[in-house]
């Protein structure tokens, strides 16, 4: 089935009219050897009516004849069989005529029948040699008659000869004409033939723009549903298992969007090239959209669809080299089976993408099967999208705020704002619903309110006996990716009527993967004005000192995780005092997430950590308790 359907990449080639030419001649031959079978057949019967045992053997010898041409008739002997059918037509009409009536024998009726089909059949290379054999045949009967060689049974004063002229005439005018209306025949057959085959062309060519994806001329979706149709058709469904695998190409967007559209459709062809060579009886390839390949593998068992996926995440992440570029790509691999997960194209499709989902989740370069929980926590970020938009335009949205503390004095210096959604009694954690607002871009409005609520906050503090104290906002390196979040930064701080200095963005080692120079120049823009960055859970990512340098960072964050169960561990405790004592070579400041308790307190100020932060002061608190807490901090001191 599938074999058949590759070859249709291929433009039909100039060998096919002739054949399809040779095909017609052969049809056409046996069209006319049934004619005269039917013909031989009604006069033997006429014969064995009649008594005439004579003919009656003749005919059927004919018959049998005929029969045996048909046996031999092919592509390579067409002509030879048609020749010889006529030939022998023509043979017995002349002989009948020749023992019975001679000139007025009706079998001579024969004539104007096989000049018909010579015309048909093999043109003027049949009809002239067939005329003269008549004409000649014609002329002979009248000599036969004048010297009573044949005897007629009509009576007339008609000399033979001049019977013979007359025929011969009437013959020639005939076998011009039919020479003319079959010139007319095959040049209007000509024009059909070649309607026809601009036709298949075209349609050809449509079925190619349906079913085929132009760029790489792999079969694309139409046809992955056409072929799926036909293989559950025709093969029993408890004799084998079906891999659909989706294979979506994770950083293809990003080679698009910096190299263009051009270098992309290279890059894709060489995939293409590529997977294609992975096909053999049991495994088709396709390109079902603009990132994504498809594989339709028929494998006895899982352990078969795992290899083959290995064998497919190795192929498709070769090192390319296209122009002077050189890079690695990373691909994701999703995988339905049939019958069980489905048997039909959309079924085994849409699994398989809720699969690659899962799969780009986990890690790079991986794969994942189709598990039906898959569905119900896609579905559910599909519907927390929807119910992100809705709390937006609600305002469903809070700030908390949790103290930044000195440890020298104890005293609050700062807070860092943390985004609350409260939906109804519930308030659902940022954990839960950031990355749904990442993945779909609402991050950017979320964003932009937190910024314009948190420095409208930190302006109030300022007038309510807080003078000095900052705020900490954090940001999502998707933020960064319109280019515009200087802008929106700047607005806020002017908005509020705030002082610069006293907002401090915190960013995660995370962004240092992403297009650096770009990032670079927003953070360098917002530093030039004033404006303060932190790294946050410093020690958990890529810790790549040369960013730091470059990002204008001011305050190295030391993540939780170490800080947490510092107390009797002396291994966090030399990570800690590490990043303590690298941080104060760089001139950078330091503060301590995750204390819950003196001891923990005590050992980062013994260390010269500057500031703390966690539940030992206090946990993340409304906008109004926040200043409530901090006021009273402040008189107590």
């Amino acid at each position: 089935m599938f074999e058949e359907s590759n070859s249709t990449l291929t433009p039909m080639g100039s060998s096919a009219p002739i054949l399809q030419d040779i095909k017609s001649r052969v049809a056409q031959v046996q069209s006319v050897i049934y004619v005269f079978i039917g013909l031989f057949l009604i006069m033997s019967a006429i014969a064995w009516w009649q008594g005439d045992t004579k003919w009656l053997i003749d005919g059927l010898v004919v018959v049998a004849f005929f029969i045996g041409l048909l046996k031999l008739l092919n592509s390579d002997t067409w002509n030879i069989v048609a020749g010889m059918t006529l030939w022998t037509v023509i043979i017995f009409a002349s002989s009948k005529a020749f023992y019975y009536d001679g000139l007025y024998d009706t079998s001579l009726l024969l004539y104007p029948c096989v000049l018909i089909f010579a015309s048909l059949l093999g043109g003027k290379t049949m009809i002239i040699p067939l005329s003269c054999y008549m004409l000649i045949s014609f002329y002979f009967f009248a000599y036969a008659i004048s010297i009573d060689l044949v005897e007629p049974k009509v009576i007339t004063d008609y000399s033979s000869w001049a019977k013979a002229t007359d025929m011969a005439i009437v013959l020639s005018v005939y076998g011009m004409g039919i020479i003319l209306i079959s010139g007319y025949i095959k040049a209007l057959i000509s024009r059909l033939t070649e309607q026809g085959m601009r036709y298949d062309v075209i349609k050809e060519n449509a079925e190619k723009r349906i079913l085929f994806d132009d760029l790489t001329q792999l079969p694309n979706a139409e046809k992955c549903k056409l072929d799926l149709i036909e293989l559950f058709s025709d093969t029993p469904k408890d004799s084998y298992m079906l891999g659909f695998i989706t294979l979506h190409m994770n950083n293809f967007s990003w080679i698009n969007s910096t190299l263009g559209h051009k270098f992309g459709d290279e890059v894709l062809n060489n995939l293409a090239e590529r997977f294609v060579k992975l096909q053999d009886e049991h495994t088709f390839v396709y390109r079902t959209s603009g990132i994504e390949f498809t594989f339709v593998k028929r494998v006895p068992d899982y352990a078969a669809l795992q290899d083959f996926c290995h064998q497919a995440i190795r192929v498709g992440i070769l090192p390319l080299s296209i122009s002077e570029y050189n890079f690695e790509l990373s691909c994701a691999l999703g995988v339905s089976v049939a019958p069980f997960d489905g048997n039909t194209f959309t079924e085994l499709n849409r699994k398989a993408s809720f699969a690659v989902y899962k799969a780009r989740e986990e890690e790079p370069n991986s794969y994942h099967f189709y598990e039906s929980d898959m569905e119900e926590s896609i579905n559910r970020r599909l519907n927390m999208n929807h119910e992100l938009k809705t709390a937006i335009e609600e305002e469903q949205f809070e700030l908390y705020y949790q103290p930044k503390v000195d440890l020298a004095t104890n005293q609050f210096v700062g807070a860092e704002a943390l985004i609350r959604w409260r939906k109804g009694d519930t308030i659902i954690s940022p954990a839960e619903f950031i990355p749904v607002a990442e993945e779909s871009g609402l991050i950017i409005e979320i964003g932009r309110w937190a910024l314009e609520t948190a420095c409208a906050e930190c302006a109030k503090w300022q007038n309510n006996g807080l003078k000095g104290m900052t705020v900490a906002v954090n940001l999502s390196p998707v933020q960064f990716k319109r280019g515009n979040l200087p802008n929106h930064v700047f607005r806020a701080l002017q908005k509020a009527g705030l002082d610069p200095s006293l907002l401090e963005l915190e960013i995660t080692e995370s962004l240092f993967i992403e297009d650096t120079q770009h990032i670079e120049q927003q953070i360098f823009l917002m530093v030039e004005r004033g404006v303060y960055f932190a790294i946050d859970d410093f020690g958990t990512g890529y810790s790549n000192l040369n960013y730091l340098s470059k990002f204008n960072a001011s305050t190295l964050k030391i993540d939780m995780s170490f800080v947490r169960d510092m107390v009797g561990n002396l291994q966090l405790q030399h990570i800690v005092n590490a990043i303590i004592k690298m941080s104060h070579l760089m001139e950078l400041e330091n503060v301590a997430e995750g204390v819950e308790d003196e001891a923990t307190a005590a050992i980062l100020k013994a260390q010269g950590c500057v500031y703390g932060q966690g539940y030992y002061w206090s946990k993340p608190l409304p906008a109004k308790e926040f200043i409530k807490l901090a006021q009273a901090q402040i008189k107590r001191s």
